[in-house]
């Protein structure tokens, strides 16, 4: 009976530390038993060198998750699809796209996943597609090694133009140069007693000019002085005359007012006036100038002869029989 007791103790021992190390083992690898998972596909244009499987899948440089799968994509040979596994809290949506980055100098890969704008809309699968498939982009290092074969183009560009500038005859051109300006600064070094005459000459004409600028200055503060004196009196004037200008314009402006209101207030005796006025205006002139005419008459019969025209046709003189 003590015999198989222990046996029940030595069982019940070793089952708990099978436990207890299959906990520590779970703990350890940072697995939960009820995390979930998303998997994506990402499809690279050329070489995938140093990324494998079980490598680390970053978001924002977070590590989200691993690399499950590389294989060659079946639709197009050109391109690597890369199964990658998540966890399904990651925020890819459909703006975020992937690259492969270098673990410093390493050579080892791993898959960035950059986060994009935050309200696009979720990634989700398409037609034909077994999971949703995150964009690639290139990374800083592809662009800068697509860019090389440019910038050693470049480079021997200006290799190429440094040596025609530099050839046999722009040397001894610049040697000439410098051999001028040697000559040159020795020439200046052997008169420099007459260049510190030329020196204090100069000094003695700036003292003199400062006489002559202070008289200036004195006259450029009359001529000052002066003008705001003028200035003064023509804003005066000026304000006066544009004042009274003002007022015989407010003055037309009400007259012609006024002369607007009386022909629109007597617009129809006006009309009435061009359209019969005139015309019995005309008729008047005429009727006018025929009794001038016959006044004209009158008074030529009267003058030639007063006691006809007012006693008629004279009576003939009596005699006696």
């Amino acid at each position: 009976m003590e015999t198989k007791a222990n046996h029940v103790l030595i069982g019940a021992f070793t089952l708990a530390v099978i436990g207890a190390a299959f906990a520590f083992i779970l703990w350890l690898a940072g697995t939960e038993i009820d995390q979930r998972f998303s998997y994506y596909d990402i499809l690279f244009e050329g070489s995938v060198t140093g990324l494998n499987v079980a490598g680390d899948v970053r978001y924002q440089g977070v590590r989200v998750g691993q690399v499950k799968e590389i294989r060659i994509y079946e639709k197009d040979p050109k391109f690597v699809r890369v199964r990658v596994e998540i966890d399904a809290n990651t925020p890819v949506n459909s703006a975020s796209q992937a690259s492969l980055e270098f673990f410093g100098i390493t050579g080892v890969l791993f898959v960035q996943i950059s986060s994009g704008a935050t309200d696009a809309p979720p990634l989700m699968a398409g037609p034909g597609q077994d999971v949703p498939i995150i964009p690639s982009g290139k990374s800083g290092l592809e662009e800068l090694f697509s860019g090389a074969p440019r910038i050693l183009e470049n480079a021997g560009l200006f290799l190429e133009r440094l040596n025609l500038l530099v050839d046999t005859d722009n040397r001894q051109a610049i040697s000439a140069i410098l051999k001028n300006a040697e000559t040159v600064s020795g020439s200046i070094a052997g008169r420099s007693k007459e260049i510190d005459e030329l020196i204090v000459n100069a000094n003695k004409m700036s003292s003199d000019f400062s006489g002559v600028s202070g008289n200036l200055n004195a006259l450029t503060a009359r001529l000052d002085k002066l003008s705001i004196q003028a200035e003064t009196t023509l804003n005066t004037d000026v304000r006066d005359f544009l004042k009274e200008a003002g007022n015989a314009a407010h003055s037309a402006s009400a007259l012609t007012d006024e002369m607007t209101g009386i022909v629109k207030d007597n617009k129809s005796a006006i009309n009435d006036f061009g359209d019969r006025g005139l015309r019995e205006f005309t008729i008047f002139a005429i009727e006018a100038r025929r009794l001038m005419t016959t006044l004209d008459r009158v008074a030529q019969r009267l003058e030639s002869d007063p006691a006809r025209f007012f006693l008629g046709n004279s009576a003939s003189e009596y005699r006696p029989e």
